[in-house]
């Protein structure tokens, strides 16, 4: 008997379910003018029937629009996040090619400069001081290639003298260091003196006052220690003071930028003084070999 109530029921509700979309299609299919009392009353009752179910459905549709909008772009997202990491990968490729080249341009240009024999060094390291000054740096050449006392070279100017050296590595003690002396000019006046190390990141010449050295002048190397080459840059006078016995204590700022100092150049032996009689010197003649007695 419970049996038979429930499959009543189930009937029941499903011809409902199925006659009340029957009925409100019956009723928006007839002529609104032409409708009797009953398809009246069951479009002003389905009507807002109607509106709630069509804005239950736009709202569910809109939801799963919006849901698979958003996975979309989730998939966007991952790609466009692959490509971008892709994209660095290649770009930091593209900027050690670049340095590498920058670094081989100027072992070229330095190579153009310098007529001594020079061997490149890689900085691995540098001490600092607590100002974040840099007081030494180390190369990556040990005591197969180097010797203590030799000069170090960067495209911008001198940097200093090896210091001590080990089997892999050497230290270099650089013109700041108050132990470093480098004979140097003027380069606008050729006054001539020699560079000491003040420490940290600026040095000191003491030279003749025949001619007033300006704020703004170019110190370069002399060459006459037979150490660094000539007329390499050394630094730039930042401040003049005139001392007692005709003289002039020049405050110097180095050329080198030593913490964004990346290679250096060592080097290994002097260029060879230019021969006065080369031009004199006439060619050998050419062997003619064996020839015919006549």
């Amino acid at each position: 008997m419970a049996t038979s109530s429930r499959t009543i029921r189930d009937v029941f509700v499903v011809l409902l379910l199925l006659g009340i979309p029957l009925l409100l299609l019956r009723s928006a299919t007839q002529d609104p003018h032409r409708l009797s009392p009953f398809d009246r009353t069951v479009r002003r009752i389905g009507g807002p029937l109607e509106a709630g179910l069509g804005y239950a459905a736009t709202t569910v549709g809109s939801f799963f629009e919006r849901w698979l909008l958003q996975a979309r772009l989730q998939e966007i997202n991952a790609e466009v996040n692959a490509e971008n990491r892709l994209l660095r990968l290649r770009l930091r490729e593209l900027l050690r090619v670049e340095e590498e080249n920058r670094e081989l341009r100027r072992s070229l240009q330095m190579r153009d400069k310098v007529a001594e024999d020079m061997l490149a060094a890689e900085v691995t390291a540098f001490e600092q001081s607590p100002y974040f000054r840099v007081l030494k740096l180390v190369l990556d050449r040990g005591d197969r290639f180097v010797l203590p006392g030799m000069a170090v070279l960067a495209d911008t100017g001198v940097v200093g003298r090896i210091d001590r050296v080990t089997d892999d590595r050497s230290d270099v003690m650089l013109i700041t260091d108050p132990r470093s002396k480098v004979a140097v000019e003027v380069a606008r006046t050729r006054a001539a003196g020699i560079l000491e190390g003040a420490g940290e990141d600026h040095c000191i010449v003491v030279v003749a006052s025949e001619t007033p050295v300006e704020v703004g002048d170019f110190i370069q190397t002399t060459g006459v220690d037979d150490l660094f080459p000539k007329s390499h840059p050394v630094g730039r006078v930042v401040a003049v003071e005139n001392l007692v016995g005709d003289q002039q204590r020049l405050e110097v700022l180095p050329a080198v930028r030593f913490d964004r100092l990346n290679m250096a150049w060592v080097i290994l032996a002097s260029a060879p003084p230019p021969d006065s009689q080369a031009e004199l010197r006439r060619a050998q003649p050419a062997a003619r070999g064996l020839q015919p007695l006549r």
